[in-house]
C-alpha cells in the first residue's frame, strides 16, 4: 500500500519542481524601444534587440550613442558588461525590469548613476 501511494507523490513532487524551473527559467522581455533620465540630468532613449536571454542595445543621449552589446537577461535582472565610451570606462550598465519600468544602475568612471526608463508604446 505505502509503495502505491509513494510513486504518486514522487510524480507530484517531480513535475511541482520541473514547473517552478520553467517559471525560474522565464526571462523579462526588453525588447523594444526604452525612455528616460539617469542621474536625475541625462535624458536617453535605448533600442533594445532581445534573442531569449541574449541583448544588444543602442543608447541615444545628448553625449552621442553608445552601443550596448553582449547583455543578458536573468530572470527580470538585465546586465551589460564593461566596456568603454570614448576613452572613459563603463564597468557595468544593469537593470531590473517591473512591467514596462526599468531600474537602471550604469557605473561609469567609478561612480555609480541610477534613474528609471520606461517602455516607450
Amino acid at each position: 500500500m505505502k509503495k502505491y501511494l509513494l510513486l504518486p507523490l514522487l510524480i507530484l513532487f517531480i513535475s511541482s519542481t520541473s514547473m517552478k524551473q520553467a517559471a525560474d527559467d522565464k526571462v523579462a522581455d526588453v525588447n523594444g524601444k526604452w525612455s528616460g533620465t539617469i542621474a536625475l540630468v541625462y535624458d536617453i532613449t535605448v533600442n533594445m534587440k532581445q534573442e531569449e536571454a541574449k541583448v544588444n542595445g543602442l543608447v541615444n543621449s545628448e553625449i552621442g550613442d553608445i552601443k550596448l552589446k553582449d547583455g543578458v537577461v536573468t530572470g527580470n535582472d538585465v546586465m551589460f558588461k564593461q566596456f568603454t565610451h570614448n576613452g572613459m570606462a563603463v564597468k557595468f550598465v544593469k537593470g531590473k525590469v517591473e512591467g514596462d519600468k526599468m531600474a537602471v544602475t550604469v557605473n561609469f568612471q567609478g561612480a555609480n548613476f541610477t534613474g528609471t526608463l520606461k517602455r516607450v508604446k
